[in-house]
């Protein structure tokens, strides 16, 4: 990062001494009574009440001791235990997001005076084997940083967000497109890319897990990890808030790629509003939230390369509305309703370089949910209906005059990357995408007693979840790409007299991909789930978590193909056990499978929806150059036949095919060291299998086909085969390091440390843009050297080293309010990347070796040396954030707030362009590939 301190400042009004939150989904409080000597205490009624709960929620303790309260809101309780003969009891405890808290007590006689009644509150990091971090906005409103879902998800240990595409994150070494951002109990991930849709207002979250390792079998459909966030439903106490959020562009010093190009600077001053309100219908019956928050911004984006000035425009607006009603005690029923429309003038695909490739485009996004959670008969049950929908309007280009096709580079002539457009906006406003899913899911919760084996906090519960993606992808309103590379003079692009581009058509590198998209086609993929969870409390000292999963997957596309059919178990299961008998150290460890998500971007492969088809044709002349070179537009000149893949005709499911799956093994030692503060070490281990990879290895004619469409014969090609496959490899170990400490009720201190031994292999899977990609692994096998074009090595998202340390404090002022001070540090170690080149032309040993396929292969990546052998530099952030608040009238309270990012102007350069030139005339391997390179 290249800042100077940028400043942001709010303005809060507040309308109530408490803003309650409530989400659909729930903690538990559970714990073991005893007497003074020791003895279990059955018939104990434990009593829970709190802000966050409407009524009150009762359990007994069973045989055993042991009581249960499941599906409590997160928020701080109190708890009342009473038993005849015995002195009641009352204590405060959390209860967080998805985490069971635990609390042991001690009862005494009533007869008996001055003794100390015992209460063993349990520390979420000890009281679970999850691993990951609870982060409520009480704490993270006192920081300098950012307050979406993603931002708060990268404070916690187990992950970072060196993810090919922004929003991102990776979970212990798993792909970025394979998480679950989930709110209110509803996965708002992109059905292609798992970025989060943003289906939430900052100032509306109240708490935010990240589960990183450990994950119990209620959560499915991830191979990474889960964040899972819920939002504030009111309260008996009426209560708001309003915001605005102050900033310029022109506060954050230029990058030298700005100052570089003499970018101009928008001192603009940009607002941010959001506004909450909540209270009671009917106290203690009906409760309802509402959150809005609107934005335009204008921020700085210098086009790629050329560096022409450019600033993305966005206005944003969301809504939401949310209601907890209570209609019988123990009966409870929530419904909401979240809307996000937004609007974006930018480039439509990242690495543009000009002007010509900017679109307005519209992004209508909702969803709405209902949940109904009650109590039968001592068993919870709950109950859950959901849909989002997600629509891309105008994202691309409108004309179909073949003079404005879009161009993509090769990467092939020297200094001139990969992966740059120009000339035309990428994709086809007249083929609009749909995103969406539905989801209907249940379960029950009880407690049951064994007197032998001791007790079982049981749960189980079912989930029917299908996304619907709709779209033929087209990539081009003309349905040609041209792709060539681009003029360079002094090292830059060149740009003619109207300020374009310069394209250079070279015969053998120039080529054009005809796009033949089917526009509306639709897929439906369909997810359904049944699991158990037990956790068994075996004696006062040992604990399981016994768990699995089962998931059944189909899906029916346009032209009634299914591209999926498929079942998979995975186990979950944890052990906890009390080292010393007194709860100050414990020992965890757990061992499962997580099975990825069935995303469109590799489960439609075989189908028209999202997956146009496509064929390359070679350019044979003349050279030339320029968007005015007549001849470089005439397909009469791209008569050389490179590749065509056509979904629907030479692309092959294998039966059975299913998404990778990640296993597991976790131990870790955690301790709690006085009653403020505690520490757990964790080593985390994780190996993906059955990875979905692309075959193309039959040469002979069954492995051909020849492909006529609408009566034209496009010609012969060679088969796809999809197939599972063990062969690459993707493993990941790693020491995760957590604590916490309560100095008082004022200063607190927390951080992590994650510490990677091994994030490495052979597949990536993923690119910018691109999830699901697979490697040549299986390709031509006659034709590739895997050491040099898909060679071992450390992955792009290895990263050695991640801290996050934070520190919060409050000083009272009296009568003149308080201060909230905020200090977090970051460190990110250096990412690595890898020396290679791509568009390499085909050797002439390799073309020798063509056993009879149609399209050989004519260029390729090459390597030199392993993967990840390269580093960028490290950084290290230090940054601020001081909030001052003042009573004005009863609970109304005014702040404002300055944050400042990388207060010390931290300048480390961590990425640049490694693209690497092959070296002509040097040493060559044993297939005729150069040895040496010019970067």
């Amino acid at each position: 990062m290249k800042t100077l301190p940028g400043f942001a400042w709010a303005l809060v009004v507040a309308f109530a001494a408490t803003a309650w939150g409530q989400g659909v989904q729930t903690g538990a409080l559970t714990g073991t009574v005893r007497d003074q000597s020791g003895l279990v205490l059955p018939g104990a009624t434990v009593t829970a009440t709190s802000p966050a709960l409407q009524g009150a929620r009762e359990a007994v303790s069973d045989a055993n001791g042991v009581y249960s309260i499941p599906g409590l809101p997160p928020g701080v309780y109190t708890v009342r235990f009473g038993l005849g003969g015995m002195q009641p009891l009352e204590i405060t405890q959390r209860v967080d997001l998805g985490v069971t808290a635990r609390a042991d007590v001690t009862l005494v006689l009533a007869n008996v005076a001055e003794t100390v009644q015992v209460v063993a509150e349990t520390p979420s990091i000890l009281a679970t084997v999850q691993g990951g971090m609870n982060i409520r906005t009480e704490v993270s409103d006192k920081l300098a940083t950012p307050r979406t879902l993603w931002g708060l998800a990268e404070l916690a240990p187990g992950l970072t967000d060196n993810t090919p595409n922004g929003t991102q994150v990776t979970i212990g070494g798993g792909f970025a497109y394979d998480n679950q951002f989930m709110v209110n109990g509803v996965d708002i991930a992109d059905n292609i890319f798992a970025q989060p849709n943003n289906l939430f207002i900052e100032d509306a979250i109240e708490e935010v897990q990240v589960l990183t390792s450990g994950i119990s079998a209620e959560f499915g459909r991830f191979g990474g990890g889960v964040v899972n966030a819920i939002t504030k439903s009111g309260g008996n106490d009426f209560s708001g808030s309003g915001r605005v959020n102050l900033y310029s562009p022109s506060w954050t010093e230029r990058t030298p790629f700005e100052r570089t190009n003499n970018t101009p600077r928008n001192r603009d001053v940009q607002q941010n509003y959001e506004g909450t309100v909540g209270g009671p219908v009917l106290r203690d019956r009906l409760w309802f939230f509402g959150a809005g928050r609107t934005q335009e911004s204008s921020s700085p984006a210098p086009l790629q390369d050329t560096g022409i000035a450019f600033s993305n425009q966005a206005t944003n607006r969301r809504g939401e509305i949310k209601f907890t009603g209570t209609f019988a005690r123990n009966h409870t029923v929530l419904g909401s309703y979240l809307r996000n429309n937004s609007e974006q003038t930018q480039v439509a695909i990242p690495g543009s370089m000009e002007l010509s490739t900017v679109i307005t485009r519209q992004l209508p996004n909702d969803l709405w949910v209902v949940n109904y959670r009650g109590t039968l008969r001592q068993v919870l049950v709950s109950l859950q209906v959901s849909r989002r929908r997600f629509q891309f309007l105008n994202a691309g280009g409108t004309e179909t005059d073949i003079l404005r096709s879009p161009f993509r580079s090769r990467g092939v002539l020297s200094g001139v990357p990969t992966n740059r457009y120009y000339n035309a906006p990428y994709f086809d406003a007249t083929d609009p995408e749909n995103r969406n899913n539905r989801q209907v899911s249940g379960s029950a919760s009880w407690l049951l007693t064994t007197t032998r084996v001791g007790s079982h906090d049981l749960k189980a519960g079912f989930e029917n979840y299908q996304t619907t993606y709709r779209g033929g992808n087209s990539q081009t309103a003309t349905g040609y790409v041209f792709r060539s590379d681009y003029l360079i003079a002094g090292g830059r692009p060149a740009l003619d007299a109207q300020g374009r581009v310069i394209p250079v058509f070279q015969p053998g590198v120039s080529r054009v991909d005809n796009w033949l998209a089917t526009r509306g086609a639709v897929i439906d993929i369909m997810t359904n789930s049944f699991y158990v969870h037990d956790r068994w409390t075996a004696s006062n000292r040992l604990t399981f978590d016994l768990g699995t999963r089962f998931e059944m997957v189909d899906s029916d596309a346009t032209g009634d193909i299914a591209t999926v059919d498929t079942r998979t178990v995975v186990p979950r299961l944890g052990a906890s056990y009390d080292v010393t008998g007194s709860g100050r150290w414990i020992a965890q460890a757990t061992y499962g499978h997580y099975a990825g998500k069935y995303t469109e971007a590799i489960f439609a492969n075989n189908t028209d929806v999202g997956n146009p088809s496509q064929i390359v044709y070679g350019y044979t002349g003349p050279p030339g150059q320029g968007v005015d070179f007549v001849p470089g537009f005439d397909l009469g000149n791209y008569t050389q036949l490179i590749t065509g893949n056509f979904p629907t005709a030479n692309v092959t499911f294998d039966q059975g095919l299913h998404s990778p799956v990640s296993k597991e093994i976790t131990l870790a030692l955690a301790t709690q060291i006085g009653r403020r503060a505690a520490f757990r070490v964790m080593y985390q281990q994780r190996a993906i299998g059955g990875f979905i990879e692309d075959y193309i290895d039959d040469p002979s004619p069954n492995g051909k086909v020849t492909v006529i469409r609408n009566g034209v014969n496009f010609g012969t090609f060679d088969k796809v085969f999809w197939r599972n496959s063990d062969e690459p490899t993707r493993k990941y170990r790693a020491f995760i390091f957590q604590g916490n400490r309560r100095f008082s009720d004022r200063w607190s201190f927390d951080g992590s440390w994650t510490l990677q031994i091994r994030n490495d292999g052979t597949f990536e899977g993923e690119a910018e843009n691109a999830p699901g990609v697979p490697t040549v692994i299986g390709d031509y096998p006659e034709y590739y050297d895997l050491d040099r074009t898909n060679p071992d090595g450390r992955l792009n998202d290895f990263q050695r080293h991640k801290i996050r340390l934070w520190t919060t404090y409050t000083l009272g002022l009296g009568r003149a309010g308080s201060v909230d001070a905020g200090l977090m540090y970051r460190y990110n170690s250096a990412l690595t990347y890898s020396l290679f080149a791509s568009g390499v032309p085909t050797t002439a040993i390799q073309a020798a070796r063509n056993p009879g396929y149609a399209n050989y292969p004519v260029t390729q990546t090459v390597f030199f040396g392993e993967r990840g052998t390269e580093e960028f530099s490290g950084s290290q952030l230090v940054d601020l954030a001081i909030t001052y608040g003042i009573p004005v009238f009863r609970d109304l309270r005014p702040w404002i707030k300055l944050e400042g990012f990388n207060i010390f102007n931290n300048q480390n350069l961590v990425g640049h362009n490694v693209q690497v030139t092959p070296r002509a005339g040097g040493p060559v391997d044993a297939t005729g590939l150069p040895l040496e390179y010019t970067r």
